[in-house]
């Protein structure tokens, strides 16, 4: 499929170029479990794969949704970009003040903020580099929701002499958030080429923690954490998303598994869209075995796709297994 210009602004991750391992789920039951939070939207369309070297990156997911994430130097991307946004919207959700302003997060040392992520000191570059790009980005989302109405509601819309049968209302949803109002820390540098990064202040945006605050996902962060694949941690966000709000059997064809989770350069091209599902079942597989066993799905056995049902959420409200992620900082 050839690229017009318009397209450069959207990742298409082949199936034949995953960077993410298939099973890399290095996570013991026995572990500390950690209690973290997603904001909703971002279980429905994520951050980039991999770094994409781009100031804007777009992605659709389920329900109409079209996420677009923009900055001045670089998307956040990958499975550390995801681990700090849990890490941002904790902050946000927990905050004292909900409603009222701007959060703010404070670190002296960067290595508190790896202890805040579960993080050996080794990773401290990548964090760093993931802070940057959410220093000045934002996002955006579109949703376009279609659904068939009885005529008599409507009938002030039509002074009166509404239509007798069912009507289509198309709702159409914008919004435009910034993840943070600055973001400030400092270096010192003793001339050895070791760099020591200190006094970290992040100020969330009123608008990003009031959405986080109205619209976020608890999931366990343990799990979240030690699944090393971007498209996992999706996957496993999403589901814990999903099977709690869904009422009656859901069926979610091969095609938006696939353009959610894994889209391939071409919808045309049979064998990479084949791979870039099998690869999606595998993972969803996996979660259930090992992580979330109380998530109820069945598979498609012609592979057209999976149906989920109502399952009984991992963490519910006031769970004693769980610490909040900010509770050891």
């Amino acid at each position: 499929m050839k690229k017009n210009k318009k397209d450069h602004q959207n990742e298409i991750i082949s199936a034949d170029n995953l960077e993410a391992e298939l099973f890399n789920f290095d996570y013991k039951p026995d572990a500390k479990h950690s209690l973290s939070y997603l904001p909703a939207l971002f279980t429905t369309a994520s951050l980039p794969f991999r770094n994409v070297n781009k100031t804007v990156f777009v992605r659709k997911g389920t329900k109409g949704i079209t996420l677009k994430l923009t900055s001045p130097f670089n998307v956040p991307y990958g499975r550390y970009g995801r681990l700090l946004l849990s890490v941002l919207t904790t902050h946000a959700v927990i905050s004292k003040g909900k409603g009222a302003g701007p959060v703010y997060m404070e670190y002296a040392k960067l290595s508190d903020l790896l202890k805040e992520l579960q993080l050996p000191k080794s990773r401290g570059p990548e964090i760093k580099e993931q802070l940057e790009c959410f220093s000045n980005a934002a996002f955006s989302f579109t949703q376009k929701v279609t659904e068939l109405k009885a005529g008599y509601l409507f009938e002030d819309l039509y002074d009166g002499n509404y239509p007798k049968q069912d009507i289509q209302i198309t709702t159409h949803s914008t919004g435009n958030i910034r993840f943070t109002e600055g973001v400030q820390y400092k270096e010192a540098d003793d001339g050895s080429g070791d760099k020591k990064s200190f006094a970290f202040k992040i100020v969330l945006s009123p608008e990003f923690a009031a959405f986080c605050q109205s619209h976020a996902v608890p999931i366990n962060y343990t799990v979240y954490k030690n699944i090393s694949s971007p498209i996992a941690k999706d996957i496993y966000a999403w589901l814990v998303y999903r099977n709690n709000s869904i009422t009656e059997p859901l069926f979610i064809p091969r095609h938006h598994l696939v353009e959610q989770f894994n889209p391939v350069d071409d919808a045309k091209n049979e064998n990479q869209e084949n791979v870039s599902y099998f690869r999606i079942i595998e993972y969803i597989k996996e979660i259930k075995e090992k992580h979330y066993p109380e998530l109820k799905v069945s598979f498609d056995q012609t592979g057209e796709g999976i149906t989920l049902y109502k399952s009984k959420p991992p963490i519910m409200e006031k769970d004693t297994r769980y610490a909040l992620i900010t509770a050891d900082i």
